[in-house]
């Protein structure tokens, strides 16, 4: 089979979400694909060039909104669109937290919400604000999401602490601290904030 980029490429995001994304490195791609590594330099010559492929890869497979839509629809779409490559890629989600987005494929949704909030009234720096609030969320929603996809979600002991001490946050009980809730939450309270800077 012919070496190719989104070969290459797609080898990366197996072996991030497979072995974590520490394993994916050069050599450790060329391994997987049966070829030396100085055979990948024409498709990806460094490591930041297979980071910013799997970025790509995985906001392709999101699916972001790429057309005319409302401002508080792409909030709501984009962070969903985040949350659910790092359901899906655990591993290989890591990439969209170590390099800035790249390209024209990667960036057409920014466009897209950059229409929406200016169309709605939001100034340009508002807009381009709110875009990097939702993209901070995602990431962070994001990142809980594939702890929670690898089963490595951090908790704090609760019943650890003294009462006397913590008794509000000793009352907080396992299903009020619900994931979905608190991700929802979370971006419904963004898109109530935005809104309210239009009133």
């Amino acid at each position: 089979m012919a070496l190719t980029r989104e070969r290459i490429l797609e080898t990366a995001v197996r072996l991030a979400d497979r072995d974590g994304p520490d394993a994916v490195t050069l050599r450790k791609i060329a391994a997987e694909l049966g070829v030396h590594v100085t055979s990948l330099y024409n498709h990806v010559p460094t490591r930041d060039a297979v980071t910013d492929g799997i970025v790509e890869l995985l906001l392709d497979e999101a699916k972001l909104p790429t057309g005319p839509v409302a401002w508080d629809d792409w909030v709501r779409q984009y962070v969903d669109g985040v949350v659910g490559i790092a359901a899906t890629h655990p591993g290989a989600f890591h990439a969209l937290q170590q390099r800035p987005v790249q390209g024209a494929r990667a960036a057409a949704s920014f466009e897209v919400a950059m229409a929406a909030f200016t169309e709605a009234g939001f100034s340009t720096s508002d807009g381009f604000a709110a875009i990097k609030s939702a993209s901070y969320l995602a990431l962070m929603i994001g990142m809980e999401r594939s702890m929670v996809a690898r089963g490595e979600i951090l908790e704090t002991h609760l019943d650890e602490l003294p009462e006397e001490s913590f008794p509000l946050v000793r009352a907080i009980e396992k299903d009020v601290a619900d994931y979905e809730y608190v991700w929802t939450f979370g971006v419904e309270t963004l898109i109530a904030g935005l809104r309210s800077r239009l009133a």
